[in-house]
Parts: C-alpha cells; structure tokens; sequence
C-alpha cells in the first residue's frame, strides 16, 4: 500500500480526494483506516452543521487562511453533487454592555481575515430575522451557512469508494518506521510509503509514541446537548450570542435546518472521562489528566474557564436552553415557542490545551515525522476548511 490514511471522518476522505486529484497517488494505493466505523461516526458528525465563514480566528493562524477557501471549495462540491446547502447567514446578538467590545473585536479580525460581514442595525436584522429583540447594533454575516455533515461524509465517502479506495476498520498499534510498516490490531502489518494521521483525539495519542514533542499537550474534552426548536418563530437564520474572545465556544445558538426542526445549541459540558456517548477520546491512561486539568483550570480560573464550567452546568437543562433561546427574541413574537430535548443529538469537542501553560490551543497543529503527517488538532472549523486544509496537508508532502 503507497499512502495509509488513520481516520475516516472529513479530514482523511478530503485528504484521500486531494491525493487523487492532485496525482501524488492512484486511488487503488490508498488505504483508509478507522478504529471504529467507515466511514466515521465521531467528531466530523457530531457538530449543527454551521459552514463558517471566518470571523473568529486569529489573523495569519491556518484556520483563518484555510476556513474561508474551505468553505467556498465544499460549497462547490456540495453543488456539483446536488448536496443542498442552506445560505441563510449568521446574525450576532450582543446582550452585555462587553459583547459590544467584543462584537466591535470580532468586526475588525474578520475585516483583516478578508470576511464579508457587515454591522446593521435593528431595522436592517428584522428584515433578515423578524422578531429579535431590539439592541444598539448586531454583526451580520452573510456568507455563513449551514449544511448536513452526515449527507457530505457519505457522500465522499461513496465517491473515494467507487474510485478504488481500500477501507479497513482496525486500529493502529504502533509505526515501525524503519520497516515502514505500521502495526494493526487485528490485521498484522500493513508496509506504506508515507501516512497521514488524522485520527481526531486518537491522532495525539499515536504521534507521542512516535515523539516527545506533544507532551505538553493533553485533551480535555466537552460534551455538546441540543434542543430542537417544535414550533413558533420560524428561525431564517443562524442566531448567535457574541462569544467570551478567552474561550474555544460560540456560545448557545440557534440553526435553521434543511427540512429539519431548528437544532439551539450547543452547551459546552466539561466531562471527566475519555468516553463521550461511547466515543473515546484517548487512552485509558489519560483519565486522571483529564480529572487533573480540569480541577486545575476551574481553580485556577484559567481563560475565564471557572465561569464558563459553572455555567454550564445545570439541573434543569430544558429551562437552560429555553432561557438562552428565548432571549433572542421579544416577547410578543414568542407566542407557541416550544422546544424538546434532543437524546439523539450531541456535540463532541476534543479540546487540546498546552499543559505546561494551562491554555487552549485554538489553530490547527500538525506536524511532519519521518515523512508522514501528524495531525493532532483539526477542531472547528476543520469541517469547513477541510477541502482547503487537505489540499494544504498534500502540498507537504510533494
């Protein structure tokens, strides 16, 4: 086999496509790997579906580089295969006196990321979204939209398929580099000429055995709950709050749907386990870090974390979620608003953090070894920029 793939959500079908397209490798001499289904069932579906359009990231980081293109590419590719795609924007409500600092903050970063935003005011958002409540000025994005991640990763998943691309549902044990050939659970050894390893939050666990340059990194992960939006206002576009600049989340919001009852979420639920809704999120040896960062940062307060984790915890998180979406909206338009929890629904968050200073890390990370690709951190947007971010991690190895 000439190139291994570990991991079959977005990022290894959209690697697998950039291999082929730009003629590095035949899509017979490609195999992709995955520890638990093909294609995967983990973090790539396990999101509401928001393409971004680039507002958030640091000016220079990857994802401000690759989040805009990325969209634009899977905009054409759902497109081309008749995926639908819901070009229904994105309006930020600012509700504290500090989200206009922060809305004004977020305003210039996606001005220097080359965003198409805009600031309306009241009159201007009630005719993108009738019956939000009245604030001084909102940030309108027109260019967010929202797609079906399940519809596109099988869709990829079918065209890879159909072209000759091997699967394989196995795990890696380990990489004997100087035989080139990496170790498999159940199917022995398989020789490749380069690998790329995508795997989400088991792609840090396989590169610390190969290198000690991630040791201060470590997962500390979050749990994402919904709601659905049963009947009421009819939802025109994706409704935000402005987030807490220190912390990875967008806060509770409100997504309009292709043929779907709006998703409102999703919270950001600390968790102290390596199993998220029957999703490991790394080795079993990881669970007293997990426990440990997170006592740390919620004593420590580290990015504003304490507040963050003690508001998201809840007794009652149906009355939570009706609070948080409720408030988007005057009263006289909530008439028969009524919202239903969603089991089936759920958000994971892998959230990698530098344990020596105690803080996220918000871009992508990748790293070469040996000439292969290590991909330990492809979190949100990499859904959106991942035609985009394939096409960057292929031009490496050429």
């Amino acid at each position: 086999m000439k190139f291994i793939i570990i991991g079959s959500g977005i990022v290894g079908l959209s690697i697998a496509k950039s291999l082929i397209e730009k003629k590095i490798c035949e899509a017979e001499k490609i195999l992709i790997v995955d520890k638990y289904s093909i294609p995967s069932k983990g973090t790539s579906r396990r999101n509401s579906g928001v393409l971004h359009a680039g507002l958030y990231y640091e000016p220079g980081s990857l994802k401000a580089k690759l989040s805009i293109q990325g969209g634009i590419k899977l905009k054409e590719w759902c497109n081309l295969n008749n995926i639908p795609i819901l070009n229904c924007g994105k309006i930020l409500v600012p509700f504290e006196e500090k989200d206009y600092a922060n809305l004004d903050k977020i305003e210039q970063n996606a001005s220097k990321n080359g965003c198409d935003i805009k600031i309306i005011d009241h009159n201007e958002t009630l005719k993108i979204q009738p019956g939000l409540v009245k604030k001084e000025r909102y940030l309108w994005s027109p260019k967010t939209s929202v797609f079906s991640p399940s519809l596109i990763i099988e869709n990829l998943y079918s065209f890879l398929k159909e072209i000759g691309v091997k699967f394989m549902i196995d795990s890696v044990i380990r990489d004997e580099s100087e035989k080139k050939q990496l170790i498999f659970k159940n199917h022995a050894e398989v020789k490749y000429f380069r690998y790329i390893n995508c795997a989400g939050p088991g792609a840090l666990d396989l590169a610390k055995t190969i290198t000690d340059k991630f040791n201060h990194l470590t997962i500390l992960p979050f749990l994402g709950q919904y709601v659905l939006q049963k009947s009421g206002i009819k939802i025109q576009t994706n409704i935000y709050p402005v987030p807490d600049p220190q912390l990875p989340f967008l806060g509770i919001h409100i997504t309009p749907r292709l043929n779907a009852s709006p998703l409102i979420g999703p919270n950001a639920l600390p968790v102290f386990q390596k199993d998220i809704q029957g999703y490991d999120l790394g080795d079993v040896k990881e669970i007293p870090k997990i426990i440990t960062n997170n006592l740390i940062f919620l004593a420590a307060n580290k990015c504003n974390y304490r507040n963050h984790a003690f508001e998201e915890f809840s007794i009652n998180l149906r009355n939570k979620f009706l609070k948080n979406s409720r408030k988007y909206f005057t009263t006289e338009s909530l008439e028969n608003f009524q919202i239903e929890m969603d089991t089936s629904t759920y958000g994971i968050r892998a959230q990698i953090i530098n344990r020596n200073s105690y803080e996220f890390i918000n871009d992508f990370i990748y790293k070469e070894i040996n000439g292969n690709i290590h991909i330990v951190n492809a979190v949100s947007p990499a859904f959106t920029s991942c035609f985009s971010l394939s096409e960057f991690i292929v031009d490496k190895l050429t």
